[in-house]
């Protein structure tokens, strides 16, 4: 879990992925989002929060997956989003909550920078401005933060915060506020959005890794896998369970080879299994044969050790086994 956690991490922090993901994610596909205009922001959120009247306040803390600063000029117009990824490998029941609780903080980081820089200019005016350290003026960046589930079981947990609590008349509910996870889930998604790097390319092998074929007709019908680079492939390789092939001299992968020879390896196995079947199918028939016609169990062993070649102790459990089926 801990490798798996670590290399989604590494994989969409690249500024190039997390751009694309991004575009496809909130612009299907619109180059909005350029990964020269990211600015990495600190992972860790702390919060200082009174716990009861009186008494000091405690310390939250919570760290994130990718969080960045996103600068970007759409319909002429410049925006500022900080946009967070929380990468799941595991499905997690209380997601909502988790990323509620994220968002918080940035949003009160945010108001303690503020606030602070307000204080220390004397930006305020009057009491209630000097109170909160906020101005009518001053905005705060919004806060998008996207669920990636990289998982292999379909996802069946809560994606609101709505889904997670109990039942309320309609007059409360209107007054209880909701969250989206914004739930990305590979294993679900049939229509994915438009991707312009690997992305698309690992998102679609992800989709079909529990269906060998679907997974060899996917890469048959685009070239593009026939040469994926390293990071891609290792995480083709760790989240579809799939041995890489060498690499070839420029450094990347065909994936094709690697998928043809796993579904070699998956026939060999299942020819053998079947081997195995239809060997102890045989054993079972010749034992009820010989015990129809009233051979000793003594004869029926020594035969058994003969045409099969099993060891004398095999001999006597299968007998035992099938003996038993007879009666």
């Amino acid at each position: 879990m801990r490798n798996k956690d670590s290399s989604t991490k590494t994989y969409m922090k690249d500024p190039r992925h997390f751009a694309d993901f991004f575009n496809g994610y909130i612009y299907h596909g619109e180059e909005v989002i350029h990964a020269e205009e990211l600015y990495e922001m600190d992972t860790s959120n702390i919060a200082m929060v009174p716990y009861r009247k009186g008494e000091k306040r405690i310390t939250i803390q919570r760290y994130r997956d990718v969080l960045k600063k996103a600068v970007l000029m759409h319909s002429e117009t410049t925006y500022y989003l900080f946009l967070g990824i929380e990468n799941q490998s595991e499905i997690h029941y209380a997601m909502p909550v988790r990323n509620m609780l994220y968002n918080a903080l940035v949003y009160n980081q945010q108001v303690e920078t503020i606030a602070k820089h307000n204080i220390e200019n004397k930006n305020y005016k009057g009491d209630n401005e000097f109170l909160s350290g906020i101005t009518k003026e001053d905005k705060l960046i919004p806060v998008v933060t996207v669920t990636v589930y990289w998982g292999t079981k379909p996802w069946d947990g809560p994606t609101t915060l709505k889904e997670m609590l109990g039942a309320m008349d309609e007059e409360t509910a209107e007054l209880v506020d909701d969250i989206n996870c914004n739930l990305f889930s590979i294993i679900d998604i049939e229509d994915f959005p438009e991707f312009k790097t690997e992305l698309n390319e690992l998102f679609q092998l992800l989709a079909k890794r529990n269906n060998k074929d679907a997974m060899l007709e996917l890469l048959n019908q685009n070239e593009k896998y026939q040469n994926i680079d390293k990071d891609t492939a290792y995480m083709m390789k760790e989240f579809a369970n799939i041995k890489l092939p060498r690499k070839s001299k420029k450094g990347a992968y065909n994936m094709c080879k690697a998928i043809e020879d796993l579904k070699q390896e998956s026939q060999e196995i299942g020819e053998k299994i079947g081997e195995n079947r239809g060997r102890e199918q045989g054993i079972e028939a010749f034992i009820l044969d010989k015990i129809e016609d009233q051979y000793p169990k003594d004869e029926i062993i020594k035969k058994l050790v003969k045409r099969f070649s099993l060891a004398e102790a095999k001999a006597v459990e299968y007998f035992e086994k099938y003996s038993a089926v007879s009666v």
